[in-house]
């Protein structure tokens, strides 16, 4: 399944995003006999969602996670 993202400006001036969900592997294969749904969101879906980091113990956490937080930062 893909998700196509199409930005739109309402009326009122909010942003707001059309997803279009497909039942295939890339954008071009997408067409009207594999269209699921069609939705309007107002958050970005292409910006990454914020990761909690209510849990997160620099103490205990692997070498991997450390270099993956660093990689997050620009370190």
């Amino acid at each position: 399944m893909i998700e196509i993202y199409e930005y739109k400006k309402q009326g009122n001036g909010v942003d707001s995003w059309i997803v279009n969900r497909h039942d295939c592997e890339t954008e071009a294969q997408a067409n009207e006999d594999n269209f699921i749904i069609r939705e309007i969101v107002f958050d970005d879906p292409t910006k990454p969602e914020a990761v909690s980091m209510d849990n997160v113990d620099l103490a205990t956490m692997s070498e991997e996670q450390l270099n993956q937080l660093k990689t997050i930062l620009g370190l």
